[in-house]
């Protein structure tokens, strides 16, 4: 193959890899967005869940197939009102108290502290950045 058809293809495949990663993260949390896996029929099921604050219809419907996505571990059963009170936030507008509400479950979308509380927990070096406010000092990897 001739070298520019090489990097051609490189090239398309660097860009498809970009754009089908802001495609699956930009939903999480964003609630104008729908998610990889929205059809209508789910989505009238998971609405029911939540008005009948049904965790384990809600339950079901994230792992169908064997999917396990991160918030099935975070939402139990006994904060699943929480979680139902931050979807309602969320969809009214009110993106403040839906944050506030997903931050307190542990939902932040990679946006919360990277202080070890997240993925990569106590893997901190001691050389975090902090913001001169003695932030950074042993901190975890965090969820990126």
């Amino acid at each position: 193959m001739k070298k520019t058809t090489i990097f051609s293809l490189l090239a398309v495949m660097i860009v498809g890899m970009i754009l089908s990663t802001s495609l699956v993260s930009a939903y999480r949390g964003d609630y104008s967005t729908q998610g990889p896996n929205y059809n209508e029929e789910r989505h009238e099921l998971m609405e029911n869940a939540f008005d009948t604050l049904d965790y384990d219809e809600w339950y079901g419907l994230m792992t169908i197939d064997g999917r396990h996505p991160r918030v099935v571990d975070v939402v139990t059963e006994a904060n699943f009102a929480t979680f139902v009170q931050a979807h309602e936030a969320g969809v009214s507008g009110d993106y403040e108290t839906a944050a506030s509400l997903r931050s307190e479950l542990g939902l932040n979308n990679g946006q919360g502290p990277k202080d070890g509380t997240g993925f990569g927990k106590n893997q901190g070096n001691g050389m975090g950045q902090g913001s001169g406010t003695g932030q950074g000092k042993g901190q975890g990897m965090g969820r990126r």
